[in-house]
């Protein structure tokens, strides 16, 4: 892949041209990497990481200390890893969005790695109905809003637009009638009716007197007579125990957490030594997301398959002889990168019903759950791939590769 060497005479200016680069080839990150000789630009594009452009080292140093300032990072800092983030209006669909750049600055051998990510922060991006979800899921989603207690879980890898799901989740709430205070590290979407925090552990020097755990900022958020929490990553058996605790008091309590997918986040849970019967009365809710690449609309190539040519697991899913399905098309067009033009996501989502109910709180294996929903109303990951490629979205042989 050739990467274009470039340069620039004002840093702010370049990195306005860089997030505007973003939106018009859909890329989800900006990786900004200082070598020895060079610093590199990477787009991650479809989930797959891009070279495709360069610049000196000396422009890099203007370039740090330029996204520092905006960024509200400390400019003579360098032996730290810093983040924060910067907003901006950016032109997108002929009309001004506005835009939440999140900024990671990381230590390494020459100098320091940047890495962006950006969030559109309208509220119209932010609901349910643009994130993909399956009829089947909607309707198990349906009774959130009507939730005053109990604990709401979603999983996935870091960056993979968990927070995206959980505001668009908070976005069902009637604002006039309960108070959402959010727990963040950092606050990725501003909204203006919500209670932000923001943790504020300690990070330099200076502002040591200034810092406090994640345990003190939630009792915190709980003397403020809160309705519904979001908390943002947790990796931490006390701070687990805390966000059952508030579950347990009458809060509906939404929590973003680590796990490979649905089912395996009880496994993760019970790592954290809560007990079978607080997993059993106070998780009402898990959703599991990945991010998976779209085929281009423009050129993607419809294809008619035989039931017998699906794999196993997927037959019993199929009433039809035959099915039409989409792949992305090997010689793409100009209007997409290799036959892929975005990225979409697949779900999977759990509703704990009295069958499962018993099965926590007698503690059952995760293999035995897991036989429970394939035999019910569950929709893995592969299916909602595979019900994706039905509808164009997901090239068929990506749904195939799934495993669960």
């Amino acid at each position: 892949m050739r990467i274009l060497n470039i340069g620039f005479k004002n840093p702010n200016e370049f990195i306005d041209k860089l997030a505007q680069i973003w939106l018009t080839n859909h890329a989800s990150d900006i990786h900004i990497t200082p070598w020895k000789d060079k610093t590199l630009i990477k787009f991650r594009i479809g989930w797959e990481l891009r070279p495709t452009y360069s610049f000196s080292n000396e422009l890099y140093s203007k370039f740090i200390n330029a996204m520092k300032v905006r960024s509200w990072m400390d400019i003579s800092e360098h032996n730290h890893i810093q983040d924060w983030k910067i907003f901006m209006d950016l032109g997108i669909n002929w009309k001004k969005v506005w835009v939440n750049l999140r900024v990671s600055s990381l230590p390494v051998v020459h100098w320091e790695n940047i890495v962006m990510r950006i969030l559109l922060s309208e509220s119209e991006y932010l609901n349910l109905n643009s994130l993909w979800f399956s009829e089947n899921n909607v309707n198990l989603l349906k009774e959130v809003e009507d939730l005053n207690e109990w604990l709401v879980l979603v999983s996935w890898w870091t960056w993979s637009w968990k927070t995206t799901t959980i505001y668009s989740l908070l976005n069902e709430f009637d604002k006039n009638k309960i108070w959402i205070f959010t727990l963040e590290d950092p606050i990725e979407y501003q909204v203006d009716w919500y209670i932000q925090s923001q943790i504020n552990t300690v990070r330099w020097s200076w502002d040591s007197s200034h810092s406090y755990t994640f345990e003190e900022w939630l009792i915190g958020i709980l003397r403020q007579d809160p309705d519904i929490i979001m908390i943002w990553e947790l990796r931490r058996e006390e701070e687990a125990k805390t966000c059952f605790e508030a579950a347990n008091t009458w809060h509906l309590v939404f929590w973003t957490i680590h796990s490979n997918n649905a089912v395996s986040v009880i496994t993760r849970i019970r790592q954290f030594w809560i007990e079978s019967y607080l997993i059993a009365s106070w998780l009402k809710y898990i959703i599991s997301q990945k991010i998976n690449k779209t085929v281009c609309p423009s050129c993607r190539v419809k294809k008619t398959l035989n039931k017998s040519e699906l794999p196993v697991k997927f037959q019993k899913y199929i009433n039809s002889t035959t099915v039409d399905v989409y792949e992305a098309n090997i010689s793409w067009c100009s209007k997409c990168t290799n036959g892929f033009s975005w990225i979409a996501l697949i779900w999977e989502v759990i509703k704990i019903d009295d069958r499962l109910y018993e099965m926590l709180l007698s503690n059952t294996w995760e293999t035995e759950l897991k036989e429970y929903l394939f035999e019910n109303w569950f929709t893995p990951y592969y299916i909602d791939a595979f019900n994706k490629s039905l509808k164009w979205m997901i090239d068929y042989k990506e749904a195939f590769e799934l495993e669960y």
